[in-house]
Protein backbone atom coordinates (compact mmCIF):
# COMPACT_ATOMS: atom_id res chain seq x y z
CA UNK A 1 0.00 0.00 0.00
CA UNK A 2 1.37 3.41 -0.95
CA UNK A 3 2.22 5.77 1.86
CA UNK A 4 0.80 9.25 1.47
CA UNK A 5 1.89 11.02 4.64
CA UNK A 6 2.71 10.60 8.30
CA UNK A 7 1.35 12.45 11.28
CA UNK A 8 2.53 12.29 14.90
CA UNK A 9 0.43 10.27 17.33
CA UNK A 10 -1.71 12.81 19.17
CA UNK A 11 -5.21 12.68 20.51
CA UNK A 12 -7.80 15.19 19.38
CA UNK A 13 -7.32 17.08 22.63
CA UNK A 14 -5.05 16.97 25.65
CA UNK A 15 -6.61 14.88 28.40
CA UNK A 16 -6.67 15.99 32.01
CA UNK A 17 -4.30 14.19 34.35
CA UNK A 18 -5.15 12.10 37.36
CA UNK A 19 -2.31 13.13 39.64
CA UNK A 20 -1.23 11.09 42.68
CA UNK A 21 -3.22 11.39 45.89
CA UNK A 22 -1.11 13.83 47.88
CA UNK A 23 -2.52 12.48 51.16
CA UNK A 24 -0.65 9.19 50.82
CA UNK A 25 3.01 8.30 51.01
CA UNK A 26 4.68 9.00 47.66
CA UNK A 27 7.46 7.15 45.94
CA UNK A 28 10.59 8.90 47.17
CA UNK A 29 11.54 10.24 43.73
CA UNK A 30 8.03 11.11 42.53
CA UNK A 31 7.63 8.88 39.49
CA UNK A 32 3.89 9.22 38.97
CA UNK A 33 1.87 10.28 35.95
CA UNK A 34 3.12 13.83 36.37
CA UNK A 35 6.63 12.48 35.81
CA UNK A 36 5.53 10.78 32.57
CA UNK A 37 3.89 14.00 31.41
CA UNK A 38 7.00 16.02 32.17
CA UNK A 39 9.17 13.82 29.97
CA UNK A 40 7.35 15.19 26.91
CA UNK A 41 8.71 18.69 27.55
CA UNK A 42 11.50 19.91 25.25
CA UNK A 43 14.91 18.83 26.54
CA UNK A 44 13.57 16.30 29.05
CA UNK A 45 14.71 13.32 26.94
CA UNK A 46 17.26 12.77 24.23
CA UNK A 47 15.55 14.10 21.08
CA UNK A 48 16.30 10.79 19.35
CA UNK A 49 14.05 8.99 21.85
CA UNK A 50 10.47 8.62 20.56
CA UNK A 51 8.06 9.46 23.35
CA UNK A 52 4.46 10.48 23.95
CA UNK A 53 2.86 11.68 27.18
CA UNK A 54 -0.31 9.96 28.44
CA UNK A 55 -2.41 13.07 27.75
CA UNK A 56 -1.35 12.95 24.07
CA UNK A 57 -2.31 9.33 23.36
CA UNK A 58 -4.90 8.85 20.63
CA UNK A 59 -8.46 8.09 21.85
CA UNK A 60 -8.32 4.69 20.12
CA UNK A 61 -6.26 3.45 23.08
CA UNK A 62 -7.81 2.66 26.45
CA UNK A 63 -4.58 1.46 28.09
CA UNK A 64 -0.85 2.18 27.91
CA UNK A 65 2.23 0.36 29.18
CA UNK A 66 5.25 2.60 29.82
CA UNK A 67 8.70 1.12 30.49
CA UNK A 68 11.79 3.15 31.39
CA UNK A 69 14.83 1.14 30.28
CA UNK A 70 17.41 3.45 31.87
CA UNK A 71 20.16 1.95 34.03
CA UNK A 72 21.34 5.34 35.29
CA UNK A 73 18.32 7.23 36.62
CA UNK A 74 16.08 6.75 39.64
CA UNK A 75 13.14 6.29 37.26
CA UNK A 76 14.82 3.45 35.39
CA UNK A 77 13.71 -0.19 35.25
CA UNK A 78 10.10 0.65 36.12
CA UNK A 79 6.76 -0.15 34.47
CA UNK A 80 3.56 1.89 34.47
CA UNK A 81 0.36 0.08 33.43
CA UNK A 82 -2.17 2.85 32.84
CA UNK A 83 -5.86 3.04 31.95
CA UNK A 84 -8.14 5.88 30.90
CA UNK A 85 -10.39 7.24 33.62
CA UNK A 86 -12.78 9.78 32.21
CA UNK A 87 -10.66 12.56 30.74
CA UNK A 88 -7.51 11.43 32.54
CA UNK A 89 -5.28 8.46 33.23
CA UNK A 90 -4.54 6.37 36.30
CA UNK A 91 -2.41 3.40 37.29
CA UNK A 92 -4.54 0.37 36.39
CA UNK A 93 -2.74 -2.43 38.24
CA UNK A 94 0.18 -2.64 40.63
CA UNK A 95 2.10 -4.99 42.92
CA UNK A 96 0.39 -4.58 46.29
CA UNK A 97 3.08 -6.39 48.30
CA UNK A 98 5.86 -4.33 46.73
CA UNK A 99 4.11 -1.08 47.63
CA UNK A 100 3.09 -2.22 51.11
CA UNK A 101 6.78 -2.69 51.90
CA UNK A 102 7.31 0.92 50.82
CA UNK A 103 4.53 2.10 53.13
CA UNK A 104 2.32 3.27 50.26
CA UNK A 105 -1.46 2.95 50.49
CA UNK A 106 -3.85 3.54 47.62
CA UNK A 107 -2.86 3.88 43.98
CA UNK A 108 0.95 4.19 43.70
CA UNK A 109 3.12 6.18 41.31
CA UNK A 110 3.95 3.22 39.06
CA UNK A 111 3.10 -0.48 38.82
CA UNK A 112 6.31 -2.38 39.70
CA UNK A 113 10.04 -2.74 38.96
CA UNK A 114 11.17 -4.69 35.89
CA UNK A 115 14.34 -5.93 34.22
CA UNK A 116 14.96 -4.79 30.65
CA UNK A 117 17.61 -5.93 28.19
CA UNK A 118 21.38 -5.79 28.11
CA UNK A 119 24.07 -7.29 25.91
CA UNK A 120 25.46 -10.72 26.82
CA UNK A 121 28.91 -11.48 25.44
CA UNK A 122 28.72 -14.12 22.74
CA UNK A 123 24.94 -13.78 22.28
CA UNK A 124 24.38 -11.66 19.18
CA UNK A 125 20.61 -11.51 19.72
CA UNK A 126 20.85 -10.10 23.22
CA UNK A 127 20.87 -6.36 23.77
CA UNK A 128 18.99 -3.39 25.19
CA UNK A 129 15.20 -3.42 24.93
CA UNK A 130 14.24 -1.51 21.75
CA UNK A 131 12.96 2.01 22.31
CA UNK A 132 9.88 3.42 20.64
CA UNK A 133 6.11 3.41 20.47
CA UNK A 134 4.61 0.03 19.59
CA UNK A 135 1.31 -1.74 19.32
CA UNK A 136 0.69 -5.03 21.05
CA UNK A 137 1.02 -7.83 18.50
CA UNK A 138 -2.54 -9.02 17.89
CA UNK A 139 -1.61 -12.42 16.41
CA UNK A 140 -2.69 -15.25 18.69
CA UNK A 141 0.65 -17.06 18.47
CA UNK A 142 2.26 -13.97 20.00
CA UNK A 143 0.37 -14.43 23.27
CA UNK A 144 1.63 -17.45 25.21
CA UNK A 145 -0.13 -18.52 28.39
CA UNK A 146 2.03 -20.09 31.11
CA UNK A 147 5.59 -21.17 30.33
CA UNK A 148 5.30 -20.94 26.55
CA UNK A 149 9.08 -20.54 26.24
CA UNK A 150 11.90 -21.31 28.72
CA UNK A 151 12.03 -18.60 31.39
CA UNK A 152 9.07 -16.72 29.86
CA UNK A 153 5.72 -16.82 31.68
CA UNK A 154 2.54 -15.31 30.17
CA UNK A 155 4.36 -13.68 27.26
CA UNK A 156 2.81 -10.80 25.29
CA UNK A 157 4.92 -9.56 22.36
CA UNK A 158 5.33 -6.15 20.77
CA UNK A 159 4.24 -5.77 17.13
CA UNK A 160 7.53 -5.33 15.28
CA UNK A 161 9.43 -6.89 12.39
CA UNK A 162 12.97 -5.70 11.71
CA UNK A 163 14.12 -4.45 8.31
CA UNK A 164 15.32 -7.94 7.41
CA UNK A 165 11.79 -9.24 7.94
CA UNK A 166 12.72 -11.09 11.13
CA UNK A 167 9.97 -10.96 13.73
CA UNK A 168 10.89 -9.35 17.05
CA UNK A 169 11.35 -11.64 20.02
CA UNK A 170 10.73 -8.85 22.53
CA UNK A 171 7.88 -9.48 24.96
CA UNK A 172 6.79 -8.55 28.44
CA UNK A 173 6.62 -11.66 30.61
CA UNK A 174 7.00 -13.15 34.04
CA UNK A 175 10.37 -14.58 34.98
CA UNK A 176 11.61 -17.40 37.20
CA UNK A 177 11.64 -16.74 40.94
CA UNK A 178 15.45 -16.98 40.95
CA UNK A 179 15.49 -13.75 38.88
CA UNK A 180 13.27 -11.73 41.22
CA UNK A 181 16.27 -10.34 43.10
CA UNK A 182 17.48 -8.77 39.83
CA UNK A 183 14.28 -6.84 39.13
CA UNK A 184 15.14 -3.16 39.06
CA UNK A 185 18.30 -3.89 37.04
CA UNK A 186 18.85 -4.49 33.32
CA UNK A 187 19.31 -8.25 33.12
CA UNK A 188 17.20 -9.72 30.30
CA UNK A 189 18.21 -10.50 26.72
CA UNK A 190 15.86 -7.77 25.45
CA UNK A 191 12.45 -8.55 26.94
CA UNK A 192 10.74 -6.84 29.87
CA UNK A 193 10.74 -9.18 32.87
CA UNK A 194 8.52 -9.02 35.94
CA UNK A 195 7.25 -11.23 38.75
CA UNK A 196 4.92 -14.04 37.70
CA UNK A 197 2.05 -12.63 39.78
CA UNK A 198 2.33 -9.32 37.96
CA UNK A 199 2.38 -11.10 34.61
CA UNK A 200 -0.88 -12.77 35.71
CA UNK A 201 -2.41 -9.34 36.33
CA UNK A 202 -1.44 -8.13 32.86
CA UNK A 203 -2.68 -11.33 31.20
CA UNK A 204 -6.07 -10.96 32.90
CA UNK A 205 -6.26 -7.30 31.87
CA UNK A 206 -5.70 -8.26 28.24
CA UNK A 207 -7.65 -11.51 28.06
CA UNK A 208 -9.97 -11.73 31.06
CA UNK A 209 -10.84 -15.39 31.50
CA UNK A 210 -10.80 -16.06 27.76
CA UNK A 211 -8.27 -16.74 25.05
CA UNK A 212 -6.24 -14.21 23.05
CA UNK A 213 -8.04 -12.57 20.17
CA UNK A 214 -11.40 -11.04 19.41
CA UNK A 215 -12.91 -11.95 22.78
CA UNK A 216 -10.48 -9.71 24.66
CA UNK A 217 -11.99 -6.87 26.71
CA UNK A 218 -9.38 -4.64 25.01
CA UNK A 219 -10.14 -5.71 21.43
CA UNK A 220 -10.75 -2.74 19.14
CA UNK A 221 -9.63 -1.00 15.94
CA UNK A 222 -6.29 0.74 16.44
CA UNK A 223 -3.75 2.67 14.34
CA UNK A 224 -1.35 0.50 12.35
CA UNK A 225 2.38 1.28 12.46
CA UNK A 226 3.41 -0.70 9.37
CA UNK A 227 2.47 -0.34 5.72
CA UNK A 228 1.98 -3.98 4.69
CA UNK A 229 -1.38 -5.68 5.09
CA UNK A 230 -2.08 -7.28 8.50
CA UNK A 231 -2.90 -10.96 8.81
CA UNK A 232 -3.00 -13.79 11.36
CA UNK A 233 0.19 -15.57 10.20
CA UNK A 234 3.78 -14.86 11.26
CA UNK A 235 4.57 -13.82 7.70
CA UNK A 236 6.91 -10.83 7.57
CA UNK A 237 5.41 -7.37 7.89
CA UNK A 238 7.27 -4.32 6.66
CA UNK A 239 7.23 -0.53 6.59
CA UNK A 240 7.30 -0.03 10.36
CA UNK A 241 7.60 3.30 12.15
CA UNK A 242 8.67 3.41 15.80
CA UNK A 243 7.85 7.02 16.64
CA UNK A 244 4.06 6.74 16.82
CA UNK A 245 3.47 8.41 13.47
CA UNK A 246 0.14 7.69 11.88
CA UNK A 247 0.39 6.13 8.44
CA UNK A 248 -1.99 6.88 5.59
CA UNK A 249 -2.91 5.23 2.32
CA UNK A 250 -2.61 7.01 -1.02
CA UNK A 251 -6.33 7.74 -0.70
CA UNK A 252 -5.71 9.60 2.56
CA UNK A 253 -7.20 6.97 4.87
CA UNK A 254 -5.44 6.29 8.16
CA UNK A 255 -4.06 2.76 8.32
CA UNK A 256 -5.60 0.69 11.10
CA UNK A 257 -5.88 -2.93 12.18
CA UNK A 258 -8.04 -4.98 14.57
CA UNK A 259 -6.09 -5.43 17.77
CA UNK A 260 -5.62 -4.51 21.41
CA UNK A 261 -6.34 -0.97 22.57
CA UNK A 262 -3.10 -0.82 24.57
CA UNK A 263 0.00 1.09 23.53
CA UNK A 264 3.60 0.25 24.49
CA UNK A 265 5.91 3.22 25.15
CA UNK A 266 9.51 2.06 25.74
CA UNK A 267 11.80 4.99 26.57
CA UNK A 268 15.07 5.81 28.29
CA UNK A 269 15.35 8.64 30.81
CA UNK A 270 18.98 8.96 31.89
CA UNK A 271 18.57 12.21 33.83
Amino acid sequence: MDLLRREFLLGSGAAALLLPNMGRALDAKGHGIGYLEGLAKPGALNPKVAYIAPSQIDPAYSHAVYVNTSTRSSGGQKMWVLERRGDGWGVAIWDEKYWEKKGVTGAPDYSWPVSTGRHYKGDRRSGPTPLGIFNVDERKTRHRRGWGSPGMYNSIYIDLHYGSGRISGVAMHGTTSSKYRLLGRADSHGCVRMRQGNADKIWEMFHGQGRPGEGSPLWSEVPRYFTSEPGPSRKARWGYVRDGSFLYSAAGERLTKPGYSALFVFFRDDT
